[in-house]
């Protein structure tokens, strides 16, 4: 028997234009870019919006480059944090950054290799003396903005201190600012990225907050949503931003804002979680 049905008149001419079409349309399908849109905060240096509210900033640079090397069309908006974390969280979003590399990080997202090193401090409203001082007595208000890395740091601190309490904000210059004006009280303090608060301060032309402990080190990363299919969009991007930190360029790019690239992930190696950074206990960092 003969399979090979060939379709004559007007309905050959029908099912020809109509399988011109889908192949036209498959064509155009496969041509488009694949677009990733991702959320941020104002959170300067790592990135911030313009006079234009265009979001700008070193982590942004990175995210542009390694979108352009692998043929990515991408997009930033900055936006309040929480409302960018709740987009990420139901799916409204392609990725989210900062995020720190944190067992926490990596439960909810695909990360990408660390790209710029950050620190986590106590500040306390400065003084001419007897600033340390201020720590003796556990009935405080330790402030941070969350959700957020920060907040879960300050959560896990003050269930080691008893009679402190936890204040949460919803971004970080918040936190600066109240911390500053005493809204917390004389001996309050704030946990925060000093490099944020610092760009903050310095921004306002004045520094009065007493840098009063280190607590811990750590990493920023993009996060990529975790969906069906779009693996493969975060492995480019992986991909390309770790060649971009053994070159160099990453550290190129962080420099004019005081700010230092991490190490880079061996070439070729999957993206494993590595042991989060060892926090002591709050005693033991206030000493």
């Amino acid at each position: 028997m003969n399979w090979n049905f060939k379709p004559h008149g007007l309905a050959g001419r029908r099912t020809r234009l109509l399988a011109s079409g889908l192949c036209f349309g498959s064509m155009t399908a496969a041509a488009a870019p694949v677009a990733m849109h991702f959320v941020t905060k104002q959170f300067p240096p790592y990135v911030y919006a313009d006079s234009n509210g265009q979001a700008v900033g070193p982590m942004v640079e990175l995210l542009f480059v390694a979108c352009a090397k692998v043929s990515l069309e991408c997009s930033v908006s900055v936006m309040p944090w929480r409302r960018a974390y709740r987009m990420a969280k139901i799916g409204e979003a392609d990725g989210i950054f900062p995020i720190v590399d944190s067992p926490d990080g990596r439960a909810e997202y695909d990360l990408s290799p660390d790209v710029v090193r950050g620190r986590y401090v106590l500040l306390g409203r400065s003084c001419d003396r007897g600033c340390d001082e201020q720590l003796d007595g556990t009935s405080r208000t330790v402030a941070a903005f969350g959700p957020s890395e920060a907040s879960r740091t300050l959560q896990r601190m003050v269930a080691a201190m008893p009679g402190a309490m936890a204040q949460i904000e919803p971004d970080h210059q918040t936190v600066v600012r109240k911390l500053e004006a005493g809204r917390y009280g004389n001996n309050g303090l704030a946990l925060v990225n000093d490099a944020v608060a610092r760009w903050q301060m310095s921004d306002a032309g004045k520094w009065r907050l007493h840098e009063v402990a280190v607590v811990r080190a750590f990493s920023y990363t993009y996060a990529f949503v975790r969906r069906p299919g779009s693996e493969g969009q975060g492995q480019r991007l992986s991909a390309a931003i770790n060649e971009f930190c053994r070159n160099g360029k990453t550290a190129q790019i962080f420099k004019p804002y005081k700010l230092l690239a991490t190490g880079c992930q061996p070439a070729g190696e999957p993206r494993f979680p590595s042991p989060s950074n060892p926090m002591r206990s709050s005693y033991e960092i206030l000493r």
